[in-house]
């Protein structure tokens, strides 16, 4: 009989313990190597471009603003190409959704208007077609598109004849001439259009509308890109004062852009992810102790018979690696479904699109079972074989030798350490997504929904302007609509806009004689729709179409609170703008940056119907907001049969995606720490019933002698409290240890947060009473004779 079927044979006879190992296995490498899979995709792979390394976001920078970074000029962006030394290329682009009217019904897609030379910043390779021509890319020349791969097969079932097909925006026709496979973009995005500026456009210096992207040149470093776009503003500055002067850059790596804030939230979710797997281990090994100790007379006869101490390690080890084997396949199957359960779950992470079960992933995967292997195995297997071999036969019967459980006591202790760090940071993420959402929004989210209507900012603003005016009108009209109104951008997604004011009698100012403030377009409707409370003066005005009234703004509690609370009247002006807004009103303050962000002084621009063609429609209704819907769209196909209605979703559904980090961080995290719960639970079960099995001579004798049953009872659970005692004093140490990386990811929570500490303390108290319930049970019903008599 081969070595192998001597192995299996030995497995099969103890399916409890094989199948509790493997799936033990199975959890701790599914789930670590499903989170590797998400921290390579996300954090650790280039970007899936030639060279991805070398591309940055360029931004322009105000050195003297609070808010840094701005948005460029096209025709600032036209000269840093021209007059740079270390980029290969620079190019922008702007988000603009299009309506397309090519078949029976108006369609809404998700499109990006890009100067030239954008796909040659990226330079990917196109499913099928070509990228822009110079001449499509330049204004006035032929109309283009290319489309990504998600519309490519959504649409057109990923047809070989793409190319060539035509969409229609705005009543002019594009031709599709490629595509571009879904990693191309951080965003989902369905077509790209040329921007084709005009050349009017890029005279003016101060329309800054693009977000910079560029590739820098083999062997350049950003410090270095930096450095040489820094001197060319300079010289721009020096010729274009008015516009250029004290104005700088910002050069950042793209992937750290892309990347965001969910660096330290996956960071942390993969190194509990990796707790969780050393727990696991340490729990595989303890049980192969107790194993291997019940088997000590067995190994012993191995190897009087003539087989020698490797012999015997060797053949322990093939059973482990059989075990570890089929942990391995168990757990990447595992790792293969809850890769896509978390892509599913989590949308919202950059490039999750980008996450598989790759080479890579199985990689890490066999490495890490590899290495698990050595621990619970090859460890406790040389632990066991170390006596010498008649010391082994003669006391594989007596069960009183605490040497022989030194070291599971020891992986218990270390069980419970890391599990107490894994309890207490969920408890500490739990408190913080219970924080964040219960942070005081300044609005209300109740029988609100918001939708788009498909227009383009190249569209004639009078005519969007007209149809703006009038839908907001026919709406405040529908039954159970209590308002309706418009804004730019909703609260909470992300979009920080800041801009420079100067406001008139103001006392206090930036170094630069400016404020900064952020900014909303809105219509009064708007605001009462979500039920801003006005604080004083008034509203603005109805919706108008009207570009040549006076503008007109209101502005929120922060702003008052830091510039003086008699601003009705007052006027302000944006450095972009020509002209000067009168503040009508002062409104509270509603968490536009984020739930977790301070208020910050902001200003709510009553411009005209049309200034901003592709805003956010809110209403709020009396019932169920979704029912009105239907309505909604009748009168838009009545007022304009072309327009196109999308984004539909409840305020709450909006809101609730600006918890999606706290949220991941507390799921996950409560997820692992049940989990590590019960492998500490287990790991002490183990431990105890080695101790009553070893001791059961012992405890025989003892009540032989007198002692009751009770006082035997409370020796083992006083065994049992000294080694939790022990792990609860390693847990509360660790926790102590990483303060400082739970501190980056909390709110409004300490990290030694006494109740979270007291509850996690008290979560593996209730755990491991459970644990030594049953052994102590055993005990108090042991037969002295029996037990005196057992081997």
């Amino acid at each position: 009989m081969s070595a192998s079927s001597v192995a299996i044979r030995s497995l099969v006879r103890r399916p409890a313990f094989t199948l509790t190992l493997v799936l033990t296995l199975t959890l701790g490498i599914g789930v670590t190597t499903t989170m590797f899979s998400v921290v390579d995709a996300v954090l650790i792979k280039p970007l899936p471009f030639p060279h991805g390394e070398q591309l940055v976001t360029v931004m322009e920078a105000n050195p003297a603003a609070r808010q840094k970074t701005s948005l460029i000029a096209p025709g600032r962006l036209e000269d840093w190409n021209a007059e740079n030394r270390t980029f290969t290329a620079l190019s922008g682009a702007y988000t603009e959704n299009l309506t397309d009217t090519s078949g029976g019904e108006p369609e809404r897609l998700r499109g990006r208007r890009v100067a030239p030379r954008y796909f040659a910043v990226f330079e990917p390779t196109p499913l099928t077609g070509r990228l822009f021509t110079p001449d499509e890319e330049r204004f006035g020349g032929p109309h283009a598109a290319i489309i990504g791969e998600g519309l490519w097969s959504r649409r057109y079932a990923r047809a070989p004849d793409v190319v060539g097909r035509r969409l229609v925006f705005g009543g002019v026709g594009y031709t599709i001439v490629g595509v571009v496979p879904d990693v191309f973009t951080g965003a989902a995005i369905d077509v790209w259009v040329p921007a084709q500026i005009q050349p009017m456009v890029l005279r003016v210096r101060e329309a800054r509308f693009l977000t910079g992207v560029g590739r820098l040149k083999p062997g350049v470093t950003i410090a270095q890109g930096t450095a040489d776009l820094l001197r060319v503003q300079q010289s721009l500055g020096e010729r274009f004062p008015a516009s250029d002067k004290d104005w700088a850059v910002s050069v950042t790596d793209m992937k750290d852009v892309r990347v965001g804030s969910y660096r330290q939230a996956l960071w942390l979710v993969f190194a509990a992810v990796g707790l969780l797997l050393a727990i696991a281990i340490a729990n595989v090994a303890g049980l192969m102790l107790v194993q291997l100790h019940r088997r000590a007379r067995e190994l012993g006869i191995r190897q009087a018979i003539g087989g020698s101490r490797m012999q015997v390690v060797g053949a322990v080890m093939r059973e482990v690696l059989l075990i570890a084997a089929a942990g391995l396949v168990a757990g990447a199957a595992a790792s293969w479904w809850l890769e896509r359960v978390f892509v599913a779950t989590f949308s919202t992470v950059p490039r999750v699109n980008e996450v598989a079960l790759d080479w890579r992933a199985l990689g890490f995967a066999t490495l890490v079972i590899g290495t698990a292997a050595l621990a619970f195995g090859l460890w406790p297997a040389l632990h066991v074989t170390r006596r010498h071999l008649a010391l082994a036969i003669a006391q594989a019967g007596t069960r009183g030798a605490t040497v022989r459980h030194r070291l599971q006591t020891s992986l218990v202790v270390g069980q419970i350490g890391l599990g107490i760090l894994l309890v207490a940071s969920a408890g500490l993420m739990v408190r913080t997504y219970y924080n964040v959402t219960h942070v005081d929004a300044g609005f209300s989210t109740e029988h609100a929904i918001t939708f788009h209507v498909g227009a383009a900012w190249s569209e004639d603003r009078n005519r969007v302007g007209d149809l703006q005016e009038r839908l907001i009108a026919e709406l405040q009209r529908l039954p159970g609509v209590v308002d309706a109104g418009l804004t730019n951008f909703l609260p909470a997604t992300g979009a920080t806009l800041r801009y420079q004011v100067t406001l008139e009698g103001i006392a206090t100012a930036d170094e630069n004689g400016k404020i900064t403030v952020g900014e909303r377009t809105a219509s009064p409707g708007y605001l009462r729709a979500l039920k801003v409370p006005l604080i004083a003066g008034a509203w603005c005005p109805p919706l108008h179409t009207d570009f040549k009234t006076p503008f007109k703004a209101m502005v929120n509690r922060a702003f008052a609170d830091r510039y003086g609370p008699d601003l009705i009247g007052r006027h302000f002006a944006f450095d972009q703008i020509v002209g000067s807004h009168e503040i009508v009103g002062i409104v509270g303050d509603v968490i536009e940056d984020g739930p977790a962000a301070a208020a910050a002084p902001y200003v709510y621009a009553c411009e005209s119907a049309g200034s901003w063609p592709d805003p956010q429609y809110v209403l709020r209704t009396e019932g169920d907001p979704r029912a009105v819907m239907a309505s909604v769209r009748e009168i838009v196909h009545h007022l304009d049969a072309g327009r196109a209605i999308f984004g539909v979703q409840t305020i709450d559904d909006v809101i609730a995606g600006a918890f999606d980090q706290p949220r991941l961080n507390a799921r996950l995290l409560s997820l692992f720490a049940a989990a590590a719960i019960v492998l500490a639970a287990l790991g002490l079960y183990s431990l105890l019933m080695l101790l009553v099995t070893e001791r059961t001579r012992e405890l025989g004798v003892r009540m032989a002698l007198g002692a009751s049953p009770a006082r035997v009872m409370r020796l083992v659970v006083a065994g049992a409290g000294r080694t939790v005692a022990l792990g609860i004093g390693l847990g509360l140490a660790l926790t102590l240890a990483v303060t400082r990386m739970l501190a980056a990811v909390l709110f409004a929570v300490s990290p030694l947060d006494t109740v979270t500490l007291v509850l996690a303390v008290s979560a593996f108290g209730a755990v491991a009473a459970g644990a030594a319930a049953i052994p102590a049970a055993r005990v108090a019903r042991l037969d002295p004779l029996v037990a005196i008599r057992a081997e």
